[in-house]
C-alpha cells in the first residue's frame, strides 16, 4: 500500500517535467513587467500547481535548472521571499507566492528572466503552461526626479536599455554632467552618458617663467616672501603700501608688512586679501617683470599663451633634447640605442571652470631643467631639474605665483692691474680674487582667463572703428607729421 500511493503521487509530477522537458524553448510568453526595488502582483484565473523560474546563479559550467515551488496534492505550499535557499529567486526577480491564485514578484536587478506557471481548475485533465516573458526595469521617473532637482534649469532624458541607463541631453557645464552620470549609477550598474554641453568653456592661460636674481632682489630690498596666513604677501615686490603705511621709501612699519617699492615698478593700489600664491598685479605680470628685467634682477626664460577647453588637459615643453647614447643587452647582444631627454621649460596643466565661476587648475608637473655638465666615465649628461606639482583654484584673471625653487651658483671673480697682474709670480701682488655665491630663483606666474565667444553675427570692435573725440583731433593737428 505504501509503495502504491508513493506511484500515485510521483507520476502526476513526473508527467509536468516531462511537458516542461517538451515544450520549445522558442515559444514566446506574455510580456511581465517588474520595477526595480518594487513589487508586482500576478492574479491567476485558475489554480496554481507548479511555478518555475529560470535560474542564473549557478556556475557557467553548470546547466540552466528549474526552480520549483513546492506541491502536495495540488496545493502549493506558501513560501516567502525570507525563505533561505534557491528554491524561490534567482538574480533578478524573487517569487512570493502568496496564495493558490496570487504570486507576487520583487525586482532585485535590472535584466530579464522566464517564468512558466502551470495551471488548472476542475476542467482541466492536465495542467496548463503558461509562459512568461520577465523584465526587471529601472525606475525611470525616480532617476529623472533626482536629476531634475541637482540641475532644474538643464534638459536631462533618461531611457533605459536592459541593464543600462543611457542619458541624453545638454547640460551647461562638465561638473554637471559628471553629477548626472554619478546619480544614475545609483539606480544602475551601468550608464552611457551621451550628455553634451552647450558651450563649452575654454581657458586662456598666460604663462611666464621667469629666473631671479635671488642675491640681487636682496639687496635691493625685493623678495617673494608670503606674509600672514591669508598670504598679503609680495607686498614690497609691487610697491604696494602697508596697513596706514606708505609706498614710498625703502621700507615702513604696520601690519601690511615690508612695503619697500622697486625702482621703476610704478605705483600700484593696494592689493586684496588672496589666498596664499595667487594675487591680482593691476599692471600686469609682465610690469612687473619688465621692470626686473631692465634693472638685470630677472631673465624671463618662457612666456606661453595656451588656449585649453574646461577639462582638457595642455602641455608645453620650450627647450631642446639632449641625445644620448644606451648600451642595451638582449640574448648576449650588446646593441646601441639613441635616448633622447627633454631639456628646458616644461609645463602639463589642466583648467576647469567649475559652477561657481572660480578655475580649478592643477599643474603636474611644471618644470625647468638644464644640461650642467656630463659624466667623466661615459659621457652621459648630467641634467638640473626643477620640478613642482601642485592644484589650486583661482579667480578669472588671477595670478598664481609659484616661486622657492632655488639654485647656488659659486662665482670665482679676479680683479687685476693690466699687464701687471700678468706677471708671473710677482703679478699676484697686482691682482685679487674673490669667491661668491649667486642665489638664482625660479618664478612662475600663472594668469588663468576664461574665454567667452562673442555671440553670433557679433563684430568685434577693432581699434580702427574708434573715432577721435574733438578734444584729441585738436591735439593731432600740433603732432609734426614729417615728409
Amino acid at each position: 500500500m505504501i509503495k502504491l500511493r508513493k506511484q500515485r503521487c510521483f507520476l502526476p509530477v513526473l508527467s509536468l517535467l516531462l511537458a516542461v522537458a517538451l515544450v520549445s524553448p522558442a515559444m514566446a510568453g506574455i510580456p511581465l513587467e517588474v520595477g526595480l526595488f518594487k513589487s508586482t502582483l500576478l492574479k491567476l484565473n485558475k489554480k496554481m500547481v507548479l511555478v518555475t523560474l529560470a535560474n542564473t546563479r549557478k556556475s557557467d559550467q553548470e546547466k540552466d535548472a528549474d526552480i520549483m515551488a513546492k506541491s502536495d496534492k495540488i496545493d502549493l505550499e506558501r513560501r516567502r521571499s525570507q525563505d533561505s535557499g534557491p528554491s524561490n529567486t534567482n538574480k533578478f526577480v524573487t517569487l512570493d507566492v502568496l496564495s493558490p491564485y496570487d504570486l507576487k514578484l520583487d525586482g532585485i536587478m535590472i535584466g530579464t528572466t522566464s517564468m512558466i506557471v502551470w495551471t488548472k481548475d476542475d476542467k482541466d485533465e492536465k495542467p496548463v503552461a503558461t509562459f512568461y516573458d520577465v523584465k526587471v526595469t529601472g525606475d525611470r521617473s525616480a532617476i529623472e526626479a533626482q536629476l531634475k532637482e541637482m540641475a532644474p534649469n538643464d534638459a536631462i532624458n533618461v531611457q533605459f536599455a536592459n541593464d543600462t541607463v543611457i542619458l541624453t541631453g545638454s547640460v551647461a557645464n562638465d561638473q554637471t554632467r559628471l553629477k548626472a552620470e554619478n546619480t544614475a549609477k545609483a539606480f544602475a550598474p551601468k550608464v552611457l552618458n551621451h550628455i553634451v554641453i552647450d558651450n563649452p568653456q575654454q581657458v586662456l592661460l598666460q604663462v611666464k617663467v621667469a629666473q631671479m636674481d635671488k642675491t640681487a632682489l636682496k639687496n635691493m630690498g625685493v623678495s617673494f616672501m608670503i606674509k600672514g596666513s591669508k598670504g598679503e604677501g609680495f607686498s614690497n615686490l609691487v610697491g604696494v603700501p602697508s596697513s596706514g603705511g606708505s609706498s614710498s621709501g625703502s621700507s615702513s612699519s604696520g601690519s601690511g608688512g615690508i612695503s619697500g617699492s622697486a625702482s621703476g615698478l610704478g605705483s600700484y593700489s593696494p592689493l586684496d586679501a588672496f589666498q596664499i600664491g595667487a594675487a591680482y598685479f593691476p599692471g600686469g605680470v609682465g610690469a612687473v617683470l619688465q621692470a626686473l628685467a631692465t634693472k638685470g634682477y630677472a631673465k624671463v626664460l618662457a612666456e606661453p599663451n595656451m588656449l585649453v577647453k574646461s577639462g582638457q588637459e595642455g602641455n608645453f615643453l620650450a627647450g631642446s633634447k639632449i641625445p644620448y647614447s644606451v648600451l642595451l643587452s638582449s640574448g648576449g647582444t650588446t646593441t646601441t640605442t639613441i635616448v633622447f631627454q627633454d631639456v628646458g621649460v616644461k609645463l602639463k596643466f589642466k583648467p576647469e571652470v567649475l559652477e561657481n565661476g572660480l578655475i580649478s587648475l592643477k599643474l603636474d608637473p611644471a618644470e625647468v631643467s638644464s644640461l650642467s655638465g656630463t659624466l667623466a666615465v661615459n659621457g652621459y649628461p648630467i641634467i638640473d631639474t626643477r620640478t613642482l606639482q601642485t592644484s589650486v583654484e583661482l579667480k578669472d584673471g588671477e595670478s598664481l605665483v609659484l616661486a622657492g625653487l632655488l639654485q647656488e651658483e659659486a662665482i670665482k671673480t679676479m680683479s687685476k692691474i693690466p699687464l701687471l697682474g700678468d706677471i708671473p709670480i710677482l703679478g699676484a701682488l697686482f691682482r685679487s680674487t674673490q669667491d661668491s655665491t649667486t642665489e638664482k630663483e625660479l618664478v612662475f606666474f600663472i594668469t588663468p582667463k576664461i574665454v567667452k565667444p562673442l555671440a553670433p553675427g557679433v563684430r568685434p570692435e577693432l581699434p580702427t572703428d574708434r573715432k577721435l573725440t574733438p578734444e584729441q583731433e585738436r591735439e593731432l593737428k600740433w603732432m609734426p607729421l614729417g615728409e
